[in-house]
């Protein structure tokens, strides 16, 4: 199975109705997910200093792919779930057409888009509110240029987050 249809897949496979709120692995993942988009865009797109949290990694490096994948994301119909997974749902798909097809700079990151579909398949939602990307208690500045590069995580698993979640629930 290609990285693309895994991805494919791993949407297909969250459960939307499935929220919970306020876990400690959210600040973590949304966090991961914005400090690995910051490096991305260091590199990629340094003439912008106002960063949204939201972005396409395919659009910033301006590669043209090969498959609808709008098609695809309304077929999940991803939109029932709010604007920002749709959005970045679609930034995951094209970024992983792109891991599939070789690109070598989707291959250098190609977990760039890891902390958030993390964060959908264990049940947290972002939005935006008022110019801030909100998860549960937690929120972060829409513009995130400034954001820290101390903390990182270089693998995230499932097993690891459900310990960090487990000890910030005193009913576990």
């Amino acid at each position: 199975m290609t990285q693309f249809e895994n991805a494919i897949q791993r949407i297909k496979h969250i459960n939307w109705d499935n929220v919970k709120e306020n876990q400690p692995s959210f600040e973590l993942l949304v966090s991961e997910f914005i400090r690995r988009g910051n490096i991305f865009r260091d590199i990629y797109s340094p003439e912008n200093k106002y960063r949204l949290a939201i972005f396409s990694a395919a659009e910033t490096i301006n590669t043209e792919i090969q498959v609808d994948i709008e098609g695809i994301v309304n077929d999940l119909n991803l939109l029932r779930y709010g604007w920002t997974a749709r959005y970045l749902c679609k930034s995951f798909l094209e970024w992983s057409y792109l891991i599939s097809s070789n690109n070598k700079i989707a291959m250098q990151f190609e977990d760039l888009y890891e902390p958030i579909i993390m964060l959908y398949e264990r049940g947290g939602r972002i939005n935006y509110h008022q110019n801030e990307l909100l998860c549960g208690k937690y929120a972060w500045l829409r513009n995130c240029y400034g954001f820290p590069e101390k903390g990182s995580v270089k693998e995230l698993k499932h097993e690891e987050l459900d310990k960090i979640d487990n000890k910030g629930n005193v009913n576990t």
